[in-house]
C-alpha cells in the first residue's frame, strides 16, 4: 500500500453516535377474519408478548379498530411485521399492522 494511502487512512476518525436510532410503532389493525386465538398466537410468536399482554391488544384492537404491539427500530419492525403478515397469509387471513415514526 503506498505511503499516502497509509497516510489517508490512519487520519480517518470515527466517532461514535450519542443518537439512539429513530424508533417507529408497530400497530395491529381489525378485521372482521382474524380469529383473537391467531392474534394473540402472532403476538407471542413474533412480537413477544406475554400472554396478558396479547389478549390486551387482541381485545384493544376489536374495540378501537387499532392497537399498539410495540416501538421498534425501522428494520426490527419490518421484520416483525413481515413475519406476522406471512403467517397470517399462511392460515388465510387477512390481518394487517402499520408502521408509523414516532
Amino acid at each position: 500500500m503506498p505511503q499516502q494511502e497509509q497516510e489517508r487512512q490512519s487520519r480517518v476518525i470515527t466517532r461514535p453516535s450519542n443518537r439512539e436510532p429513530r424508533r417507529f410503532r408497530v400497530s395491529v389493525l381489525n378485521d372482521d377474519f382474524t380469529t383473537f386465538e391467531f392474534v394473540i398466537m402472532v403476538m407471542m410468536t413474533v412480537f413477544m408478548k406475554t400472554l396478558e399482554e396479547a389478549e390486551d391488544i387482541a381485545e384493544n384492537t376489536h374495540v378501537n379498530q387499532k392497537a399498539t404491539v410495540g416501538t421498534y427500530a425501522l428494520d426490527i419492525a419490518r421484520s416483525k411485521v413481515a413475519k406476522a403478515v406471512n403467517m397470517a397469509r399462511a392460515e388465510g387471513f387477512p390481518l394487517r399492522f402499520d408502521i408509523q415514526a414516532e
